[in-house]
Formats: C-alpha cells, sequence, structure tokens
C-alpha cells in the first residue's frame, strides 16, 4: 500500500469495479498497482505515510480532565 497526495481531480477504478473520484489534494492510501499507475500519469505523487498518534495513557487523560 501507498499514501499518495492527488494533484488533479479525477474519477478512476481503484478495484477495477467501482468508480471512486479523487480531488485534489487528497491523501488516500492505495493499493501499490493503482497508486503506481496514477503517479505515471502525473495524477498524483507520493508521500510518506502519516504517523499514527500514540495513545494518551489514561493517567495523563486524567490529570487533563482535572
Amino acid at each position: 500500500m501507498k499514501t499518495v497526495r492527488i494533484t488533479e481531480t479525477f474519477d478512476g477504478y481503484p478495484n477495477d469495479k467501482d468508480e471512486r473520484r479523487f480531488t485534489a489534494g487528497d491523501e488516500p492510501e492505495l493499493s501499490d498497482k493503482f497508486a503506481d499507475l496514477i503517479i505515471g500519469k502525473g495524477l498524483a505523487k507520493e508521500i510518506a505515510p502519516k504517523p499514527v498518534p500514540a495513545a494518551i495513557p489514561a493517567t495523563a487523560q486524567k490529570d487533563a480532565d482535572a
């Protein structure tokens, strides 16, 4: 899977059967095959995936609520 930034709005078929609108500025995670296709056509650029935020420990949340 690759994360890409859509550079132009277009409609595509990422799973070969269901049409989907990709809007400029969106950052979807797509299969390598489809991502490579739209990158090659100039419709997207690969970007690093966004890091998953760490969970807030329960004690820190309790202090924040006080």
